[in-house]
């Protein structure tokens, strides 16, 4: 029995890496894309595109280039040669649109309908295996590749209709059955024989897994997708304003960076990360949280570990505050929560995270005392709440609040999770102190003695995590205020390069550490923490 749970373990974990693979290998197939349409544009001169292109899709030709000899143009010559060894004709790359067709929206084969976000991204190949879809038509056909037409069946094309299933010759498949020349190198466009040399195991590039790909690459090449094909040019405004709460810079706040709160990392990975690496597990009764509160004292770690989720978890992250979704225009409000929503499942798996949730989600009220516009925004809020929990997209809500008794309950109910952050106890406060005043640092930035970091600990308690970062900094500006006195006292009498020669910074001792705790005081008060565990007792969901 054991034996047989380690296999279908080791099948999952193996299916789990393959499915990331091909994901990644999507990824970068779309990238190499837009590489050659920025190159494509550069060099024919439609500067004014190439810039808004770069800026809507995250890829800058500072950054990255098209191999050498690689550019759209041969590409595409390249593809008419081959078209016409196999089939014996030209390939058809355009066709006429009607008088009518560029106002129509009703032919579901050529348009989404526009009352609606798609949620789903379109397909990767066409009917020849070649030409990606995710790029924007306008882009394509002012590359000088008109896009092909979208089919109004889910059911492929065979390019030979005398052959049926039979594969196109002429292009090296990997061991995987996909095509080749998509590499993971930050050259770009790579040989197609680079996949020749994989045989088992999916090729990931330069590291073994995702997992160990660095946030900083996971940012730098994340392609975002153009804005989808609203109806009207408010929505499209709106979904402009919404997007650019998207966090496309790398926050670099790793999980092992939060001391402590190991209950609150390990129900955000099981609502965002477990998920998508495992998806057999999380089915029927186990569906993944689709939200989760997190409540406490001020500085305890609450923004932290959203910023933890930004950076390890591959997930489109849209920090939203209230100045995102509150507008001075009637109705605007909602629209804003609505198209909020609409683009975290048009971007899935995406994170929402809504810090200080107090200020837009307080207690509804009947008595006159509460705007009406205010009532119609949390009221979409919670429907669309309420909508996560019934689908299937990969869409997690993060709230953060410093006064959970002043939340509506019916935001409470859509918050599956309420998990109390509350103040470090001596193990956390150890290994703050030791993060931010290590032993073994850098001499020349910041000195160190020999310090008790357990006693320190005992003597912070009640200390949130930032004010014992406030401590620590206190700590260590004391060795260089006595470095500004000697100078203010000697200024007169010493030049530049002897006040350079003979000056060497004190290392921070235990008697500044000690005199920094005494001088800063806790900003959170044993009453407050014991309200919060009152209503932990009476709310809370961990």
């Amino acid at each position: 029995m054991m034996q047989g749970s380690e296999v279908n373990l080791a099948r999952m974990k193996v299916a789990s890496e393959a499915r990331l693979a091909e994901e990644a290998r999507v990824q970068q197939r779309q990238k190499n894309a837009m590489v050659l349409i920025l190159s494509h544009l550069e060099s024919h001169g439609y500067l004014e595109s190439l810039e808004k292109l770069q800026a809507e899709s995250n890829v800058s030709l500072r950054k990255i280039r098209a191999a050498d000899n690689m550019d759209l143009m041969t590409i595409l010559q390249e593809f008419e040669s081959y078209y016409s060894i196999k089939f014996g004709k030209a390939p058809k790359l355009t066709r006429k649109t009607g008088t009518g067709d560029e106002n129509t929206s009703s032919t579901p084969s050529n348009r989404r309908s526009r009352g609606s976000v798609p949620t789903e991204p379109p397909s990767v190949k066409q009917a020849d295996g070649r030409i990606d879809n995710h790029a924007n038509p306008a882009t394509l056909k002012m590359a000088g590749i008109p896009r092909p037409p979208r089919r109004s069946t889910t059911k492929p094309v065979d390019p030979d209709p005398q052959n049926p299933g039979k594969k196109p010759k002429g292009r090296p498949t990997s061991s995987c059955g996909k095509e080749s020349g998509t590499g993971l190198g930050d050259e770009g466009i790579v040989g197609m024989n680079m996949c020749l040399k994989q045989n088992s195991a999916p090729n990931l590039g330069p590291s073994s897994s995702p997992e160990r790909d660095s946030a900083e690459t996971l940012y730098d090449a994340r392609l975002l997708k153009p804005l989808p094909d609203y109806g009207n040019i408010e929505f499209r405004e709106l979904a402009a304003i919404i997007s650019r709460d998207i966090f496309v810079t790398n926050p670099n706040v790793r999980w092992s960076d939060i001391a402590g709160l190991a209950r609150s990392k390990r129900l955000v990975k099981e609502a965002v990360v477990y998920p998508l690496k495992f998806p057999d597990f999380f089915k029927g009764i186990l569906m993944p949280w689709k939200g989760l509160l997190l409540y406490g004292p001020p500085g305890t770690g609450k923004t932290m570990i959203a910023k933890a989720v930004a950076t390890e978890c591959n997930t489109t992250f849209f920090n939203i505050s209230a100045s995102s979704i509150v507008s001075k225009w009637r109705g605007d409000s909602e629209k804003l929560v609505r198209v909020l929503f609409e683009l975290a499942r048009y971007h899935a798996p995406s994170t929402i995270f809504l810090d200080e949730l107090e200020s837009i989600m307080s207690h509804r009220t009947s008595d006159g005392a509460e705007h009406e516009a205010s009532r119609r925004m949390k009221t979409e809020l919670l429907i669309q709440m309420d909508g996560l929990s019934k689908t299937s997209d990969h869409v997690f809500l993060l709230a953060a609040s410093n006064l959970p008794w002043d939340l509506d309950m019916a935001m409470l109910r859509r918050l599956e999770k309420r998990i109390l952050i509350d103040l470090p106890d001596t193990p956390a406060r150890t290994a703050i102190f030791e993060a931010h005043l290590p032993q073994n640092s850098d001499p020349d930035t910041l000195p160190v003695g020999e310090l008790d970091y357990e006693k320190l600990a005992l003597m912070t308690e009640g200390y949130s995590g930032s004010d014992i970062k406030l401590v620590c900094k206190e700590a260590a500006m004391r060795p260089i205020r006595k470095f500004f006195d000697m100078f203010d006292a000697h200024t007169e009498n010493l030049d530049n390069f002897t006040l350079n020669a003979s000056i060497q910074r004190e290392p921070v001792r235990q008697a500044d550490v000690e005199a920094a705790v005494t001088s800063t005081r806790p900003s959170a008060n044993q009453a407050l923490g014991e309200r919060y565990r009152q209503w932990g007792d009476e709310f809370g969901s961990a």
